[in-house]
């Protein structure tokens, strides 16, 4: 101990003394580190990411390799740049054996690994949460990448969604493009409504979820989607907003196929029953998916605005949009899709997690959107809210339309026995 306790005390006092000797060596310790940490960020980052969203020849040989390499000991790397760097090695005439660039050399070896096999990871983890999102407000595959992966914080590996691909589309939309016209009642000139499922079906692993679905989305009534859990309703929102292929039967918007890789007349937004928001402010939350449709300059500054205000942000337009309550995180994401002005507003579920104030929250701006012509399909479980808000209902039960009516008729004389026993609250399946 005494001759640790002297060791430390000689340090300590060499660093006082500002030993010329001792600060080089230090400016050139940390010189070594950043320049290794920096190569090894900007090696690791895209390749993390590329292993994490794309599929490829060796991608599993890969992985395998990135996880062995975290675990070199350091007196292995350091043998390896020895023998490659030695006079006999394949690397001798560099001449680089014993220099600054050589200990570069070895601690990228030993960081780039890491870098690349939690960048995969942390991607991996989130690829679920923003997906789905992502795709709805028009991220192109060609930008998931981008969006997933140059936000992550060098070393914290934190993801901000999609920074640099907003700059570049900053850079390129250069004019917003003209308002759609709409009609005196507010309903949109170039509809992509009536929307069309044709004898859909969608299957998972041999069991059928969606079973020969037929079904017409007109524009004008506020639609609700009733049924027992496991009926499909979810699923019809998805296949309607091209979020999940159908493995059968066609989904149609102006008589043109939507798939899962956007193509097709989008003109739609969705809000999930958990918001799914990007670690952003909450007007740039607004601003993401302005940019992703080419809105820009003033024109994006006043719908941001508008939205905001429509939604009772305006307040809480610079704070942080995860330190929202769960009712004001659920009002954003009403704002971000009332913002793109979406002709059909695709609302899953979107006050399951809500207290009552907040739910009537929701329910205001759903109507104010009804009402500025934006078609809305949605789901729920409270037969209170349908009874509310529908137009007209549509029941599902076992992935088939059983029935679809004005809401009053509905619940008045429910055709089907099925929705008969929904309504007097008895199990259905």
């Amino acid at each position: 101990m005494d001759y640790l306790a002297a060791a430390f005390r000689a340090a300590f006092e060499l660093l006082i003394s500002f030993d010329a000797d001792l600060w080089e060596i230090v400016a050139l310790s940390l010189q070594v580190s950043l320049s290794a940490v920096l190569i090894a960020a900007l090696i690791g980052l895209p390749l993390g990411a590329a292993v994490a969203l794309f599929s490829f020849p060796g991608r599993g040989g890969l992985i395998v390799v990135l996880n062995a390499l975290m675990g070199l000991p350091p007196v292995v790397v350091g043998l390896l740049v020895y023998l490659l760097l030695s006079r006999a090695g394949p690397l001798g005439v560099l001449g680089l054996l014993f220099t600054p660039s050589a200990m570069i050399i070895a601690q990228v070896i030993l960081v780039l690994p890491i870098v690349a096999a939690l960048t995969r990871q942390v991607i991996e983890d989130l690829w679920g949460e923003y997906r789905e999102q992502l795709v709805s407000l028009g991220t192109s595959k060609g930008d998931l990448p981008l969006a997933l992966g140059l936000g992550l914080v060098l070393l914290l590996l934190t993801l901000v969604i999609n920074a640099a691909a907003e700059g570049v589309r900053r850079y390129a939309a250069t004019a917003p493009p003209a308002a759609r016209p709409r009609t005196a009642g507010g309903r949109f000139e170039d509809s992509i409504l009536p929307g069309r499922f044709e004898q859909v079906v969608y299957e998972v692993g041999g069991k059928r979820l969606i079973d020969g679905l037929d079904l017409t989305l007109e524009a004008g009534p506020l639609s609700v989607i009733l049924g027992p859990n496991g009926a499909g309703k979810s699923l019809t929102l998805r296949l309607a907003h091209g979020l999940i292929r159908p493995t059968g039967g066609r989904v149609l918007w102006q008589n043109r196929k939507l798939d899962g890789a956007g193509r097709g007349p989008r003109r739609q937004a969705m809000v999930f029953q958990k918001p799914v928001l990007l670690r952003r402010s909450v007007a740039a939350n607004l601003d993401y998916a302005l940019a992703v449709h080419k809105v820009n300059g003033a024109e994006r500054r006043r719908r941001r605005a508008e939205a905001l205000e429509r939604t009772g942000l305006t307040a809480y337009a610079r704070q942080a949009a995860r330190t929202l309550s769960g009712g004001e995180q659920q009002r954003l994401a009403m704002a971000r899709a009332w913002a793109l002005r979406p002709q059909v507003l695709f609302l899953d579920e979107a006050t399951a997690s809500l207290d009552p104030a907040a739910t009537a929250a929701i329910e205001e701006i759903v109507r104010a959107m009804h009402a500025e012509g934006c078609k809305i399909v949605m789901t729920t479980h409270d037969l209170g809210q349908a009874r509310r808000l529908a137009d007209e209902v549509i029941f599902l039960n076992r992935g088939r339309a059983l029935e679809q009516a004005p809401a009053a008729r509905f619940f008045a004389q429910p055709a089907s026995q099925a929705a008969r026993d929904y309504l007097a609250g008895k199990l259905v399946w």
